[in-house]
């Protein structure tokens, strides 16, 4: 085999166990979301993660280097999907109502259906006040949150100068519905929902 042929081989191999690897942790990450969902950071080590995923504590720690880190990484993975289904809700919408219903609707749809997950988020924001370790992702997901609120306003033909403000309300409308609907209020996601509405609503509007 030529030179150029085994250096070829050796970058396509490569390639494909990266992939893998990234495929298995992410494997990883998802079945431990439900067990961090459902416990909660303080309350969950490896050994549960690892029982409830059905793998070995030794497999975990092959994939990351520790809780924090394992933890670290399903947020970032779960909130980055969260993300993307915000943006679909978008697509192929020009009116401005349009657009509130559509995103008003994707976030009322999270807590209905992924409150647990959303939950996760708030209790590692809030240990990132105490836990350095944390607050580079932290910081990495409210950045991409924060974006996210810019393409929603751009796209409502509003400014975006104020997007941090805009994301503040909106973050805080969604963790005060999300505890509703952790604890038990069926009505939180179109309380949520109506709500959200009343603050796109609210600023500055352009005839669509």
């Amino acid at each position: 085999m030529a030179t150029v042929e085994k250096l070829h081989k050796i970058k396509a191999d490569a390639q494909k166990r990266s992939k893998q690897r990234v495929s298995t942790k992410n494997e990883l990450a998802s079945n431990a979301i439900t067990a961090l969902s459902e416990l909660g950071y303080a309350r969950t080590g490896l050994r549960d993660i690892a029982t409830l995923s059905g793998r070995s504590v030794g497999a975990l720690t092959y994939y990351f280097d520790d809780k924090t880190d394992l933890i670290s990484y399903c947020v970032r993975l779960y909130k980055e999907e969260f993300v993307a289904h915000i943006d679909s809700a978008m697509d192929n919408h020009n009116s401005s109502s349009d657009v509130i219903e559509a995103v008003t609707s994707a976030f009322a749809w999270a807590i209905e259906h992924d409150a647990q997950k959303h939950r996760l988020w708030y209790d590692i924001r809030s240990q990132s006040l105490f836990e350095e370790a944390f607050r580079p992702v932290v910081r990495e997901i409210e950045d991409q949150l924060i974006a996210l609120v810019d393409r929603i306003l751009t796209q409502l033909g509003r400014p975006t100068d104020n997007r941090q403000t805009s994301y503040f309300l909106l973050d805080g409308l969604f963790r005060v519905h999300l505890q509703a609907a952790l604890e038990g209020d069926d009505q939180a996601p179109k309380n949520l929902k109506a709500a959200m509405c009343a603050v796109l609503n609210s600023t500055a509007t352009v005839e669509d």
